[in-house]
């Protein structure tokens, strides 16, 4: 009769890995509020808009929403102005692919960051001008709603709002765009700790430093330094 042994320290091993794990997301979190903050949004406006796309094909489907008044979601979503000018294409669709294409963004540069590698510098350009097109579409559904329908979508108004958040967190991180991505270890005490992290905070891969990120301003400027005489 043989007896199943568990190694010392195995499950010791396996709770500090998870908590390591724990650890890097929430201070990858603390370190790109701004990135986060996109990805929630992403993942919220992406349910919403799947919701009242089922709402839109399956009329078994109850639509969770005020009916009476000024706030009036069925008088909204069933409006001509519910669909693509020209089609029949609900606009919830073209919403969900915005926010899928707002949380790819956000998830490239979350990776980057949990590399510890510098951001892509058309990362943020290329979401300020996604959030800019947004934006651009909800005044022209706003428009729709208050002057022409006459009524109010209470979903699509939080759809709005996340939009306008999503631009307003898309513009702040594109003028800090010079700033690094993170801050550099402090130079007394940047020994790396068993739990992954230097001993200021910075993420780094592997329990290795993760070199600190130059703005391209300084990049450009280091590029064009002349050389030193002898």
């Amino acid at each position: 009769m043989t007896m199943e042994r568990t190694a010392p320290g195995g499950s010791g091993r396996d709770e500090a890995a998870g908590e390591t794990l724990t650890s890097r997301l929430l201070t990858l979190a603390r370190q790109q509020l701004g990135l986060t903050a996109l990805a929630l949004i992403a993942v919220v406006g992406l349910g919403i808009s799947v919701y009242l796309t089922i709402v839109h094909y399956d009329s078994g489907v109850k639509l969770v929403c005020n009916t009476t008044g000024l706030i009036n979601c069925q008088s909204v979503t069933s409006s001509a102005y519910s669909v693509v000018p020209g089609t029949s294409i609900p606009i919830t669709i073209p919403g969900m692919l915005w926010f899928l294409a707002l949380g790819a963004l956000a998830v490239a540069g979350l990776r980057w960051a949990w590399r510890g590698e510098a951001e892509d510098p058309r990362l943020r350009i290329s979401t300020l001008l996604l959030t800019v097109a947004g934006l651009a579409f909800i005044i022209y559904l706003v428009y729709c709603e208050i002057v022409l329908v006459q009524r109010i979508c209470e979903w699509c108004t939080v759809v709005h709002l996340l939009t306008l958040a999503s631009f307003l967190i898309a513009l702040t991180r594109w003028q800090r765009r010079d700033e690094p991505a993170y801050e550099a270890p402090a130079p007394a005490s940047g020994r790396a700790t068993s739990n992954g992290h230097n001993a200021s905070g910075q993420l780094s891969p592997s329990g290795r430093h993760a070199p600190p990120a130059l703005s391209h301003r300084t990049r450009r400027a280091l590029n064009q330094r002349p050389p030193a005489r002898r």
